[in-house]
Order: C-alpha cells, then structure tokens, then sequence
C-alpha cells in the first residue's frame, strides 16, 4: 500500500489491475527514458508537449515522496492546468490519449505494485541534446543559454532565499529572459517548444522558490520576502 499511496492510488483490498482512475496521470507527465526515444523520432510525443526539467531544479522524488534537486537533466511530458496533469489524460474518460504510444514509464507502472516504475526513477534517461539533432540550428542555442544561465542552487534558494546575491541573482534573470526571447522570436518557437529547448525560465525557479517578481518598465523586479525561508 505504501508505494500505491505515493502515486496517488488508494485501494480497497488486492487490485491486480488497472481501474482506470487517472490518479496516476496527475500532477504532471512522466520522465523519458532512451526507449521513448522512437515515440518523439516517430512525431507521436512532439516536441512541443514535452517539458525539460533542468539538473538541480525541484522536483517530486516519488521514492523519498519529497521534493529534491533532481540529479540529471529530465525531459518529461507537460502537464495541464492548476492541478498539472499529464496533456495526454482525458479528463473525462480517465483514459490516455496516446496509449499504444504511451512512454516506457507509463507502461511501467502498476500502482498497486510500485517496484518496476521505481527501478526507472533517473535511470537511463532521456535529455534535450539526445533529441536534438546536430543539424537542428537551435542546438548552439541550447548549449549556450545552459552554460550562460545555469540552474541556481534551488536547495539554498529554498532554504535562506539568495542571501548577498540577490541583485546578481535579479540581473541573470532579466539577461536570461532577454536571452530566450531573442532565440524564441528567431525561431518563432510556441511556448510548448520554448519550454523544451530551455526549460523554465530562472524568474519561475525564483517564484517556486519563494520569491515575488514583478515587470517595472520592462525590467523584471524580482524580491524576496522575509520569512519565507528555512523550512526545508
């Protein structure tokens, strides 16, 4: 029962199959792993429906049912409105929209039998440059903005807010944003794409990690209020 709690399965005596209630397809899409590979070649997994989660952002750890810093980059499905959950879920019939497509995780995942999903967690993952092909003219740009604008340390972030960095911290920010909107309107890429090929932008890991950031003049102003921090 332990491990089916974790995905949001709760059962009443032994289940040996699937009920279909689309627990498990909520608060957002699974990680890819290099056998999805041919689901994204394929076009059945476009790029636009995919979200990279960057190395050291926060993510939920179903294992430890926490949130950590995860420890390799992740490309995972988006998820969908304010409960996140996986674009491919019909909401209505519980059911998913690309089943016989479905990526290796889902097939996986048996919620009243946890252990073969959780042999997957960051194991043989997938990430943006395995995707991206070596002609594909946005690869330099990727390669860049990842070594200009790097994950900050979320833990610390969490924990005691920027500290004596917080007006370097604000000015990444806007550099990065300035960076990413240049290469989005070059390229013309939808947002879905954007959030593929640079993850989220650095102003949405300050807000995750406590932070207010507002727009003054085209400049983002991005503050850190007190007593919000030390508690993970």
């Amino acid at each position: 029962m332990k491990g089916a709690q974790r995905y949001g399965c709760f059962m009443e005596g032994p289940q040996q199959e699937c009920k279909q209630c689309g627990s498990c397809c909520s608060s957002g899409g699974p990680a890819l792993h290099r056998e999805d590979e041919r689901l994204v070649r394929s076009g059945a997994l476009p790029l636009a429906q995919l979200i990279t989660i960057r190395k050291g952002e926060i993510a939920h750890n179903p294992l430890t049912n926490s949130l950590q810093p995860v420890n390799q980059e992740l490309v995972k499905i988006s998820g969908v409105g304010r409960e996140w959950n996986c674009c491919f879920l019909d909401p209505e019939e519980k059911g998913c929209t690309i089943y016989e497509h479905r990526p290796m995780a889902c097939r996986a995942l048996q919620c009243w039998d946890t252990r073969a999903i959780e042999e997957l967690i960051e194991k043989d993952t997938l990430s943006r440059l395995d995707l991206i092909g070596d002609n594909n003219p946005l690869r330099s740009s990727v390669e860049e903005h990842e070594r200009l604008f790097p994950c900050p340390d979320m833990k610390a972030l969490l924990t005691r807010g920027p500290s004596d960095h917080a007006a370097e911290l604000e000015d990444l920010v806007n550099e990065e944003i300035a960076y990413r909107t240049r290469v989005v309107q070059s390229f013309d890429l939808s947002l879905g794409e954007e959030l593929f090929y640079f993850g989220r932008p650095l102003f949405h890991l300050c807000v995750a990690a406590g932070a207010e950031v507002v727009e003054v003049e085209e400049r983002l102003i991005v503050s850190w209020p007190k007593g919000r921090f030390g508690t993970v």
